[in-house]
């Protein structure tokens, strides 16, 4: 079956479908909710027809020309000259059009916004139908709200992504639990080994690198550093924890935040994960039933159809375990080898 990217997709039957593909598939390549259409049919609109944050959250406009001829630089130039009239903060200037590729017009374009970005004025960028086509697919649901009749090929989840959330939410769900059970009362009678910790921390920090943005990756990294510094730091009193406490909490929090963040099979991975990271941690017996339900619905949601008998048979030794900890371990080690090696 051939990409979606190499048909020849439909072009917009007028302006207002094309204003609203170009609004739908742009909010997906930056991952805005608040990009919006500016004003409505009718309104002067002073050379903006779209408008809002992109990606890093500079206020940008989009105007759409859809165009059947040649897109040229007086062309351009007279949007820029419209935007100018805009009441609002722009960063850069968004000219998307149906018009083909123009390496001639893409330099003229070049020159012009280094020459405005000079003076202190708003950049100005074209934004072809190919490129708007190809942000208008990383989400399914938009695309086939546009164009239903084109049916996209499913990709396979990409299995590390998948390994990776698994470890990230199963480790990372009560991080203050498991320095408490190293570092506590209960992990010196047991003379728990405080290098597993470490090797926890560094599971975490090399997990979010591999599934977060680089913004939100970063923030959980240094967070996570100062959480094995506070560990490894000499303490003479209990309050010496503190810090290390808010933080290793806060670490949490945001992993738990990052279901959000993710593509939906990891996102299910990632919850799946957290619930068995805090049964283990938090719970002394086995799960009760209800939750075992769900987890067992959870299990079956994220794992392929060819994994239903082993599913089954680890639920039915797990049903003999008593302890908590045990049984999430139980479950975790199930996803674990069916994510790994099953086909």
């Amino acid at each position: 079956m051939p990409s979606v990217l190499s048909l020849e997709l439909p072009l917009p039957k007028n302006w207002q479908d094309f204003e609203t593909i170009v609004r739908d598939a742009l909010a997906q390549r930056w991952k805005s909710t608040t990009l919006q259409k500016n004003g409505r049919t009718g309104q002067k609109q002073h050379g903006i027809d779209i408008w809002g944050p992109d990606e890093i959250g500079r206020s940008v406009g989009i105007q759409c020309k859809r165009y059947k001829g040649a897109l040229n630089l007086n062309h351009v130039s007279d949007e820029v000259a419209n935007a100018e009239n805009f009441k609002g903060q722009l960063t850069t200037l968004f000219v998307a059009t149906t018009a083909e590729h123009d390496a001639k017009l893409q330099q003229q374009v070049r020159l012009l916004s280094d020459k405005r970005v000079a003076q202190g004025k708003f950049a100005v960028s074209l934004l072809y139908w190919d490129e708007i086509a190809a942000s208008l697919v990383l989400n399914p649901a938009v695309f086939s709200a546009h164009y239903p009749q084109i049916k996209l090929e499913k990709e396979k989840p990409d299995r590390e992504r998948l390994i990776a959330a698994l470890e990230l939410g199963y480790y990372g769900a009560d991080l203050w639990a498991s320095i408490v059970l190293h570092y506590g009362e209960f992990g010196w009678m047991t003379q728990t080994d405080p290098d597993n910790l470490l090797a926890i921390i560094r599971i975490l920090e090399r997990r979010v690198q591999q599934l977060l943005p680089p913004t939100d990756a970063d923030q959980l990294v240094k967070t996570l550093v100062e959480v094995r510094e506070g560990c490894a730091a000499p303490k003479t009193n209990k309050s010496d924890w503190d810090q290390t406490e808010v933080k290793a909490k806060r670490v949490s929090s945001r992993i738990q935040a990052a279901t959000s963040l993710l593509a939906l099979p990891e996102s299910n991975v990632l919850e799946l994960s957290l619930v068995l990271g805090r049964i283990y941690q938090n719970v002394d017996d086995r799960p009760p039933p209800a939750t075992i339900k769900s987890v067992h619905a959870k299990v079956t949601g994220v794992l392929p159809t060819a994994s239903a008998g082993p599913i089954k048979t680890r639920f039915a030794a797990a049903s003999k375990i008593s302890a908590g900890y045990d049984w999430a371990q139980k479950i975790f080690g199930l996803l674990d080898h069916e994510l790994r090696y099953r086909e």
